[in-house]
């Protein structure tokens, strides 16, 4: 049983990257093709979504260059604003720190440092996968190149009028203490208690009962919102009723986004911490109380439940309720508790002061050109065409310190309140605003003075990830008329749209659609002509995998058991367009196993047919020269010239046949189907049949046996790369443990096989 080539596979890669293998070269007379590779985070290990993903790319890349097109396959790494800093954070607190103690700067060095540490930790084994990238020109999302497109993003929706900051309701995570997308929560089901409770009308023994499921808030309630013609309660319209907590006097109003049946159809109205409620405190021109604050707990607008927690401030107002007499009854309640994707917190609707983009404008350009792309599976044209027509204004502050920093600066003097618009006294730049002629700092305008101070917060990561395909080769001139739109650098001009983008479903929104958008709308091109979603990998709960949980599957544990290729093999199984599959390390080391063997297997091929092969013609068959395969192919062309043996003529339609089928699936991205046929082909019609049946006639096989061989290494060499090349590179040596060859011996250089017509 062979054991893993690891040392061989790390001493292959080298030799093509040494190589230049993988370059891409802007300046080819070959048809360009690229790939842009999804950046993982920097804040942690791949996992065995990146192998999936990275083991696409690498097979389209290398198919691609067998092909004759000069491809780019770019990597990347995503800083991921939220999710490092709550790593890096934890592990500050083990020491006793915090961002507070150390202070922005310190705190930013030891970002920087945790950074370069974890990205040492995955870069080097990024590679084991046999990913063919052109790391030559990796790109990570903070750099100078990026900040350059970042600031040209922000500076163009301003002047174009489609930025703005204002206090509006958000979603806020209390632990990660920022504002986060409804895109990054997800749902809990819960089963909490639901409180019926009695609010006193004003002047009479008469009360409205309302139904809730959070009585911490209930200080910060403004109004009592019914159904309209609500059979009980619409005699109380225009009455006040009294706020049980404070005993304010709070209006009764009607409202037809009040569900008729959701509790007693009426609503306690909390502006300052619901999504509804703000929307219908607009309408009602109702004030916004603040209840409960950023941190997740109690303000003193509740003396009572001051400074609580959210939970322990809910069970205590319980019981305040209960003392008064005003509950009237209590149910379980199952609901969906939205909480944070990165930290499972409570979400808490709040109000923040935040950046906005308005989003309709770039949402109405995509819809109109959505159609040039292919999206793989074809649903998901629909899908996110759907939610672009119901889009909202995209909040894209952070209060975090790891990210692209806002690059707005005020005057401290003039503009103390950080209030924008174009007439305060402010300035959009990446660093403190400067003369550009002089090169000193530059004066405010009202006060004559160069007092300026940033933004404290940070730009949302999809900001700048939105701007991927474009930033990544370059682009960082601002759209205007006078410049006649975007300068183009060599490479945007050659490799974009890209030709290949894929990704987890999960993101189609927060990363896809926005790239759509941000490319439509800076580059008036759509960002990539196919869009592949490959299916997530669960466990056989169905659930995702995660650290929390402990049921993830480590990648490398698997390359490092079973070899690089029969892992990517393995993954390939699972690669069909947007279809999630139930799997386990169980399942997935049974998988490796049999492409393992399946590896043993092509080695033994390789074996009989070069090793063994006949003495008399060794020495000028062995080494698979033009000569041979094309006498070959002449014999199998024009039958009646010479003649064939019937199985030999068999084995070659049966090749012409696979080339054609791993060729189309390939070209269709069913890479799961490519495999199937070559697994079934090389195991089944040439191992155990062709070969067996040509050993009573060896030498007149020996030609058909070598061109078989060599042409099936050629279609595996995308998905198992290092084995094809090792028996590639000891085919053309024909000596075992005989040094690298020269560069052009590589498999990666051979052409991609056609088939020949019988």
């Amino acid at each position: 049983m062979d054991k893993p080539k690891t040392k061989i596979d790390r001493d292959l890669y080298e030799y093509w990257e040494k190589s230049g293998f993988f370059k891409a070269d802007p300046d080819s007379a070959k048809t360009p093709y690229s790939l842009l590779i999804p950046p993982p985070n920097v804040n942690g290990p791949l996992h065995l979504g990146h192998a999936m993903q990275h083991a696409i790319l690498d097979c389209l890349a290398r198919f691609k260059r067998m092909q004759g097109f000069d491809v780019l396959l770019l990597p990347g790494v995503d800083h991921a604003g939220i999710l490092f800093e709550g790593t890096l954070n934890k592990l500050l607190e083990k020491e006793g720190l915090s961002k507070q103690k150390l202070g922005r700067e310190e705190w930013m060095k030891r970002a920087w440092q945790f950074k370069d540490e974890n990205y040492q930790a995955f870069h080097d084994t990024w590679k084991l996968m046999g990913l063919s990238a052109d790391w030559s020109r990796e790109v990570f999302t903070l750099e100078p190149k990026v900040q350059k497109a970042v600031l040209e993003e922000f500076k163009t929706f301003w002047d174009q009028d489609l930025l703005y900051k204002g206090a509006y309701i958000v979603q806020w995570c209390p632990k990660d203490q920022t504002a986060i997308e409804d895109l990054e929560m997800e749902y809990e089901e819960r089963q909490e208690k639901f409180y019926y409770i009695r609010y006193k009308i004003d002047g009479s023994d008469d009360f409205i009962l309302i139904a809730t499921a959070r009585p911490e808030t209930i200080a910060a309630d403004v109004a009592v919102a019914i159904y309209p013609n609500h059979p009980k309660f619409a005699k109380l319209i225009g009455k006040m009723a009294k706020n049980p907590f404070t005993a304010t006097k709070i209006p009764i109003i009607e409202d037809k986004r009040v569900e008729k049946d959701f509790g007693t159809g009426a609503l306690k109205i909390t502006p300052g911490h619901d999504l509804l409620d703000y929307e219908i405190g607009k309408t009602h021109k109702l004030p916004i109380l603040h209840v409960v604050s950023k941190e997740g707990h109690i303000t003193n607008l509740d003396p009572n439940l001051n400074g609580l927690k959210i939970i322990e401030a809910r069970d205590k107002a319980a019981g305040i309720l209960n003392e008064k007499g005003l509950i009237e009854k209590v149910e379980e309640y199952t609901h969906s508790v939205p909480v944070c994707e990165r930290c499972k917190t409570t979400i808490e609707p709040l109000i923040s002061e935040e950046w906005f983009v308005k989003m309709k404008p770039l949402a109405q350009k995509a819809l109109k050109n959505i159609g040039k792309i292919c999206f793989l599976p074809k649903n998901y044209h629909k899908i996110i065409s759907d939610w672009l027509k119901e889009i909202h204004d995209w909040s894209i502050s952070r209060s975090l310190w790891w990210g692209h920093r806002i690059p707005v600066w005020y005057c401290q003097k003039c503009n103390p309140s950080h209030e924008v618009g174009k007439d305060k006294d402010m300035v959009i730049s990446l660093e403190e605003p400067k003369d550009p002629d002089s090169g000193e700092l530059k004066k405010c305008q009202t006060c004559r003075l160069s007092r300026w101070v940033q933004d404290e917060q940070v730009l949302d990561t999809w900001f700048s990830s939105g701007l991927w395909p474009m930033a990544t080769l370059g682009w960082f001139t601002r759209r205007s008329l006078d410049e006649g739109g975007p300068n183009r650098t060599k490479e945007l001009e050659r490799y974009y749209p890209w030709d290949f983008e894929l990704t987890a479903p999960e993101i189609k929104f927060l990363w896809i659609a926005r790239m759509i958008m941000l490319g439509l709308w800076f580059m008036d091109e759509i960002p990539f002509k196919n869009m592949f979603f490959h299916g997530m990998l669960r466990d056989l709960q169905g659930r995702k995998f995660s650290k929390s949980l402990g049921n993830g599957i480590d990648p490398y544990e698997l390359v490092e058991q079973w070899g690089t290729d029969a892992a990517r093999m393995a993954l390939y199984s699972y690669s069909a367009p947007g279809r999630d599959a139930k799997t386990s390390r169980q399942i997935m080391d049974e998988r490796c196993k049999n492409y393992r063997n399946f590896g043993t297997k092509l080695r033994n091929i390789t074996r009989f047919v070069i090793d063994l092969a006949p003495e008399k013609i060794t020495s000028s068959s062995s080494t698979l020269r033009n000569d041979v395969i094309a006498s070959e192919a002449k014999q199998s062309k024009h039958p009646d010239e010479r003649s064939v043996h019937n199985d030999d003529r068999i084995i070659l339609e049966q090749l012409n046949q696979t080339i054609s089928e791993v060729t189309k699936n390939i070209e269709s991205f069913n890479l799961h189907l490519a495999t199937e046929k070559l697994y079934s082909f090389i195991w089944h019609d040439f191992a155990d049949i062709y070969i067996e049946d040509t050993k009573n006639r060896r030498a007149q096989a020996q030609p058909t046996l070598e061109h078989v061989l060599k042409t099936s290494l050629q279609l595996l060499h995308p998905f198992m790369p290092f084995l094809t090349e090792e028996l590639w590179l000891k085919i053309l040596s024909s000596v075992e443990g005989q040094k690298l060859p020269h560069i052009n011996e590589s498999i990666m250089l051979s052409n991609w096989p056609g088939s020949i017509d019988n």
